[in-house]
């Protein structure tokens, strides 16, 4: 019964981490094709790179925590964004 129960609740907190990390993505993708830092004037609507790197794949080189530190020390317009905001930009372009 214990085994059963505990199964349960970490099932419950990867299906919570799981839609946790849709929502990031989605607000990412959102902010990184918007107008409030227009991150796609350089980097492509779709990440494609066009006056700034590409990110096609970048996901599969660099983990979450190396891209936020390179996104904060290398792009301008992130130092204007919140940690949650960078969080989230970063989380959808692990994605493309």
């Amino acid at each position: 019964m214990n085994r059963i129960v505990m199964t349960f609740g970490l099932l419950l907190v990867m299906g919570f981490a799981a839609s946790a990390h849709a929502a990031d993505v989605s607000e990412g993708k959102s902010l990184f094709q918007g107008e409030k830092y227009r991150c796609y004037s350089c980097h492509g609507k779709n990440g494609e790179g066009v006056s700034a790197p590409g990110f096609k794949g970048v996901g599969k080189k660099f983990s979450q925590e190396e891209m936020m530190k390179r996104a904060a020390h290398n792009c301008p317009p992130t130092g204007a964004c919140n940690p949650k905001e960078l969080e989230a930009i970063v989380s959808y372009l692990r994605t493309i």
